[in-house]
C-alpha cells in the first residue's frame, strides 16, 4: 500500500439501506467507504481492457515489495497498477492517492473491466489500496508485505467493507 491521503470510513448511518447510487454519492462526497451490493455481470471485454487484464494476470505470484514498481523487483499496489497501464501506453501517477485523483470516479454498479478499485483497508488507517477490477467480481492487486500479486473476489467481506471508490482510466 502507498499512503498519501486520508480516506475516512463512513459513519454507520451512511451504510443504511438505500439505493446504491445514494450510498455511493454520499460516500464519494464525504470521501468515505460504503458497503454496497455486488456489481452486475458484464459483456465480453473490449480488446484494450482484456489486454490490460492479461498483463495484470501475468504478474500473479510476484512478490509484494514496498515501493516496488517492476516484475524484477516486485510490486506494491500502486506500482503494479502504474506498471500494467504503462505497458499499454497509459501513464498513471505513482501513488494511490494520485491515481485516485487522476481518473474519473464511477459508481459501484457501473464498474467495468480495467477500472481501478480503491480500498481503505483498516478503520485505523489513512492508507489507500488499489487494484484492477476484472469486470466479473474480482480484482488483481499486490496486497501487502509478505504477500504476492493475486486475484481476489471484490465481494469477500473484507474487501467489500473496505471498498472506497471505483475509478475509470479507459473510455
Amino acid at each position: 500500500m502507498h499512503a498519501t491521503s486520508h480516506w475516512p470510513r463512513c459513519p454507520a448511518s451512511t451504510h443504511a439501506s438505500g439505493s446504491v447510487l445514494a450510498i455511493l454519492l454520499a460516500a464519494f462526497l464525504s470521501g468515505c467507504a460504503a458497503t454496497v451490493p455486488p456489481p452486475p455481470p458484464h459483456a465480453p471485454l473490449p480488446a484494450d481492457r482484456g489486454a490490460i487484464l492479461d498483463t495484470a494476470r501475468a504478474q500473479i505470484g510476484l512478490p509484494y515489495r514496498t515501493a516496488g514498481e517492476s516484475p524484477r523487483d516486485g510490486f506494491d499496489c500502486s506500482g503494479l497498477v502504474q506498471w500494467v497501464y504503462a505497458r499499454h501506453g497509459i501513464r498513471l501517477p505513482r501513488s494511490t492517492a494520485e491515481q485516485a485523483h487522476s481518473c474519473r470516479p464511477v459508481a459501484w454498479g457501473q464498474l467495468r473491466a480495467g477500472d481501478l478499485v480503491f480500498f481503505t483497508p483498516s478503520r485505523k488507517s489513512d492508507q489507500l489500496h488499489v487494484g484492477i477490477f476484472d469486470g466479473r467480481g474480482s480484482f488483481i492487486h499486490s496486497p501487502r508485505p509478505g504477500g504476492r500479486v493475486r486475484e481476489e473476489s471484490i465481494m469477500a467481506p473484507y474487501w467489500r467493507t473496505a471498498f472506497s471508490m471505483g475509478c475509470r482510466v479507459l473510455p
